[in-house]
């Protein structure tokens, strides 16, 4: 099983808001349900967080990546919420 959801992200880089797209894959590892997001689109394009169980931890490992990049005051917008 593979497919993919798309979300608008945005976060401030260098002193300028940016606004863009990003998905979440889902997929699954050895039988074991993960996802993964990934920028689409924006200067930070192709940043990808850790494949993870669930999709807060994804976008806590997107996070991450984003601030390595030299991102913040990052906002994941309507995104679903896990039952």
């Amino acid at each position: 099983m593979e497919n993919a959801q798309q979300y608008d992200i945005s976060f401030q880089l260098d002193g300028q808001a940016h606004h863009g797209k990003m998905h979440i894959e889902h997929f699954d590892k050895h039988g074991k349900a993960m996802c993964r997001a990934l920028i689409d689109t924006t200067a930070l394009h192709g940043t990808f967080g850790g494949a993870a169980e669930s999709l807060d931890l994804a976008l806590d490992f997107l996070n991450l990546a984003m601030q390595a990049e030299g991102a913040d005051d990052i906002t994941f917008v309507d995104l679903p919420t896990e039952s």
